[in-house]
Order: C-alpha cells, then sequence, then structure tokens
C-alpha cells in the first residue's frame, strides 16, 4: 500500500482538488480518492489499496512530476529495495 503525495503537490502548485480533476480529466470520485488516499474517497477510512497507472499519468502530467514522484520517499525506497 502506497502513500501518494498527489494532495501535498498540487497544493504546492496552488490546484484545488476541482481544479486537478478537470485538468487530469477524471471522475471527482477518482480525484478524491488520490488526493485523501483512502479506497472511498473520504478524508478519513480505510487506505487506497489499488493504483491505475493511467490515473497516475494523467496527475503526474497535470502536476509536471514524474509518476514515481507521487509516491512517498519511503514507499520509492521500497520499490528500490524490491528491485534489486
Amino acid at each position: 500500500m502506497s502513500r501518494l503525495r498527489v494532495r501535498e503537490l498540487a497544493e504546492n502548485k496552488g490546484f484545488s482538488i476541482s481544479h486537478l480533476q478537470r485538468r487530469a480529466d477524471i471522475s471527482m470520485g477518482t480525484a478524491r480518492r488520490y488526493w485523501y488516499n483512502t479506497k472511498d474517497g473520504k478524508t478519513e477510512g480505510m487506505p487506497l489499496e489499488e493504483l491505475n497507472l493511467p490515473v497516475l499519468k494523467a496527475l503526474a502530467d497535470v502536476l509536471g512530476v514524474s509518476v514515481r514522484d507521487l509516491l512517498a520517499d519511503e514507499d520509492r525506497k521500497s520499490l528500490r529495495a524490491a528491485a534489486a
């Protein structure tokens, strides 16, 4: 299970969730799940367990970062360790 930095990166660029949702051309429900890192898109709840690569790519493109940059540092370290 990964912790995403979507909200952090978007807010640093001055984007609201609705602005990000429109620019990435994703549903508001999907935007909320990735923004809050929750399975149901609520501010509190079960963590998001499944990630969709096309959604991550769309979000990364809008934010001007790589898909890898959307993952929290600890998750990137885990991925590197698993690949080694």
